[in-house]
């Protein structure tokens, strides 16, 4: 058997080896290298043997921590890793799956996983310790070099934010832009993957100044071709620069960014109907129609299984469907020493991004009408452009009382952010439909859409206030803080064209912890932490479009036990987490449904995760998780959920990510990804509707396998790095479930291959 992995492994080598002869002047990517000693700038004593995960990172106020010092469950996932498994063609999950608390279930489109069970992307993520910049789908993975993630609700510590899509109930995830380290280099880097995906990048790294205290980093992105599914096709055109200044009373980062991505062809999404009949209006007359004008007026039969997953190669998508979207954003921290236990501190940041064309299915699903596959495609087209800003001022400041060592820390910050909505020409209307099995039957339909007026939708601002003290005391160490915030949001109405009236809602939110280090190798801890999210707004698949929902509290309890020795890391962590629950919610006389805030769902669940030297020349991430997700407190029309388990959570899920590293110059990568049996339910056709009559189905268990080498050579005198990878090794086909009732199509096997010069 090894005989054969290293034969696979030495022929796609050749195979790379000549490629990288010929791409110069075509190829490149932001994914897969080998071993990235040389490009972890962050310096090797914060790294693990290997380099997938470090020992140090970003725990939000708390500032850049050691894991072995901080009572939270933390992974911080290194460049090395998202080089490896972030393809050009892959989502951000697949960099993060090796955090025992994410489930991958995204896409190029819209970059979503979960944590401890709770959705999350983009739009709830931090850069640089700044929340609110980043969007669901256009996301700059080229310009980062690594992601901090702390598992667990904690307002305290991640400060406020204005996320409009997802939450941060499930932890603070935080990505770290790349910067220039201690050695100058510029590099250039080809890709191809997929069907003929091809991709370049420049990355060039340099030091200024008579001390080299300026630094600067600059990445670029081109990339365009055709994915591993057929006739999907991708581009994207990106520029980031870095730019830092370091002495000793002051250290500032200054980082800005612009992305402009368009993908065709890639909705992979279903929902799967309940029976019953095309929408009608109060008065029983059909309210969906077709291009030509002409009505909807069926039955639906309704699905009572899912069907066994199709061919992951095939296309569902009409000529023209479409998600286009560009935008920048900028983030500014700086410190500044005022003495050896005083420092102030400020970071700002700015975003403007459009999504100026989603030409998609409605709800971005297709409905999946009955047993055998058949589907129904409803399409909407819409834009959504917005703005947001963020500022933070504080001070952090080291000082003793008898025997306990404090470190206080006192910020206040805001968070604004503006959102547009669209009115749009055709809007939704009825194309037709199709099997599952035998791919899309819309190719002679475009369904493109040019051009549309914008619209106010919604407007929310948040003013927080932070109080957080750190206290050691010999073995013990002790955490106190307290988070105050208060927010308004306000919806535009499109009937009368005016703003509503204006919602507020304030809270307090404490976190606390206890942990005992009884030498140098082992960790016992226990918090507390409270999370308090503006709330959630509906979408325009709801009646109450624009609506901001009242904020959902969170809650969680966790202990957990940390050990480190002999090169790797274990950590064990038990958590207990409470979230207010939002629900669709049928409302007769109205096509649409309601989006309302109803009861509770509970997260508990154990995760265990192991970094860093496995056994001689074997390194690796590997995350294992027990989730219980269920329903509580849930009011009159939704009692039937009570004690039944969350939509969307399945109970297991695992992740091994391992590199076997022969020498300093060959490396054979693997991946391994399982992913529980998890339960869903089937809605109501057209509105997304949970009932009682909904069918609680179940997508079956599965697992998928990446494999990959790296090489290290030199063409002439310069040093090339050589990469391979190959996505779904098995061209394995599944479901998984994503957004808690729909059900994602895998993507087929993809071959990714990479040359990086070093010039």
């Amino acid at each position: 058997m090894l005989k054969n992995k290293k034969a696979l492994a030495m022929s796609v080598l050749c195979a790379i080896a000549s490629v990288g002869f010929v791409v110069s002047a075509s190829a490149a990517e932001q994914t897969m290298h080998g071993n990235l000693d040389e490009v972890v700038v962050e310096g090797s004593a914060d790294v693990l043997p290997g380099g997938m995960a470090k020992a140090k990172g970003s725990v939000g106020l708390l500032g850049d921590k050691e894991v072995m010092e901080t009572p939270f469950s933390v992974t911080n996932v290194s460049q090395k890793t998202m080089d490896l498994f972030l393809g050009p063609n892959e989502p951000l999950d697949k960099a993060l799956v090796g955090v025992p608390g994410v489930r991958a279930s995204g896409s190029v489109l819209h970059g979503d996983f979960s944590l401890r069970g709770f959705r999350t992307n983009g739009t709830a993520m931090y850069v640089n310790g700044v929340h609110g910049v980043m969007t669901q789908f256009n996301l700059p993975m080229f310009a980062m070099e690594g992601v901090d993630v702390v598992s667990g609700p904690n307002s305290m510590l991640g400060a406020s934010g204005v996320q409009y899509e997802s939450n941060t109930a499930g932890g603070i995830v935080n990505a770290r832009t790349k910067r220039a380290g201690d050695t100058d280099f510029v590099k250039y880097k080809q890709t191809f993957s997929g069907k003929g995906s091809f991709g370049e990048y420049l990355d060039v790294s340099q030091r200024l100044g008579e001390n080299r205290e300026w630094g600067v980093r600059l990445n670029t992105e081109l990339l365009n071709g055709e994915t591993a599914v057929d006739e999907a096709n991708m581009k994207a055109k990106g520029i980031a620069v870095n730019i830092d200044h370091k002495d000793k009373n002051s250290s500032t980062n200054f980082f800005a960014n612009y992305r402009d991505l368009d993908i065709y062809n890639g909705i992979r999404w279903f929902k799967l109907a309940n029976s019953g009949h095309t929408p009608v209006d109060k008065n029983g007359n059909p309210t969906l129609t077709r291009p030509d004008g002409s009505k909807v007026d069926k039955d639906i039969p309704g699905v009572t299984h899912l069907p066994s997953a199709p061919d992951g190669g095939k296309n569902y998508s009409a000529a023209g469907t479409w998600k286009a979207g560009y935008g920048w954003f900028a983030t500014l921290n700086h410190e500044q020493y005022m003495n050896d236990n005083w420092t102030l501190f400020a970071n700002f940041g700015y975003s403007r991004q459009k999504l100026n064309q989603n030409v998609s299915p409605n709800m971005s699903s297709y409905w999946i009408t009955d047993d055998a596959g058949n589907y129904d495609f409803i399409q909407t087209n819409s834009a959504t452009p917005q703005r947001s800003y963020y500022a933070q001022l504080g001070t952090k400041n080291k000082f003793e009382t008898g025997a306990l060592q404090h470190e206080v820390m006192l910020s206040t910050d805001k968070a604004w952010r503006n959102r547009n909505g669209s009115d749009t020409v055709p809007g939704t209307r009825y194309i037709g439909g199709s099997n599952i099995f035998t791919g899309s039957a819309f190719q002679d339909v475009d369904a493109r859409y040019i051009g549309y007026t914008t619209r106010p939708n919604n407007k929310t601002s948040i003013w927080g206030v932070s109080l957080l003290d750190s206290i050691s005391f010999g073995k013990w160490d002790a955490m106190v803080g307290i988070h105050k915030h208060a927010a308004t949001a306000k919806s535009w109405s499109k009937d009368s064209k005016s703003w509503g009236k204006e919602i507020k809602s304030d809270a307090t939110c404490p976190t606390y912890s206890l942990s005992y280090a009884p030498d140098d190798h082992v960790m016992i801890y226990g918090n507390h932490a409270e999370n308090f999210d503006i709330g959630a707004s509906a979408g325009t698949s709801y009646q109450n479009s624009g609506e901001v929902l009242p904020p959902a509290k969170v809650k969680q309890n966790e202990v957990g036990v940390k050990y480190q020795n002999k090169g790797a890391m274990y950590t064990l962590a038990y958590f207990d987490i409470d979230q207010a629950n939002n629900v669709s919610k049928d409302v007769a006389g109205y096509t649409k449904p309601f989006l309302v805030q109803d009861g509770k769902v509970n997260h508990k669940g154990l995760e265990l995760a192991v970094n860093g030297q496995l056994a001689d020349k074997w390194y690796g991430m590997v995350g294992i998780a027990y989730l219980d997700a269920k329903y509580k407190n849930m009011g009159k029309g939704n009692e039937y959920k009570n004690g039944v388990r969350e939509s969307g959570q399945g109970e297991w899920s695992a992740s091994a990510a391992l590199e076997y590293k022969a020498d300093d110059n060959f490396s054979v990568i693997g991946r391994a990804t399982y992913t529980g049996t998890t339960p869903f339910y089937t809605v109501n056709y057209n509105t997304s509707t949970v009932t009682k009559d909904s069918k609680h189905l179940e997508a079956p268990a599965y697992m998928v396998y990446d494999l990959g080498v790296t090489y290290n050579t030199k063409i002439n005198s310069t040093p090339v790095k050589l990469s391979a990878m190959c996505y779904n090794l098995l061209d394995k086909d599944y479901w998984t479930v994503a957004r808690g009732d729909q059900v994602y199509l895998s993507t087929p096997r993809t071959f990714f291959v990479s040359a990086e010069f070093t010039l």
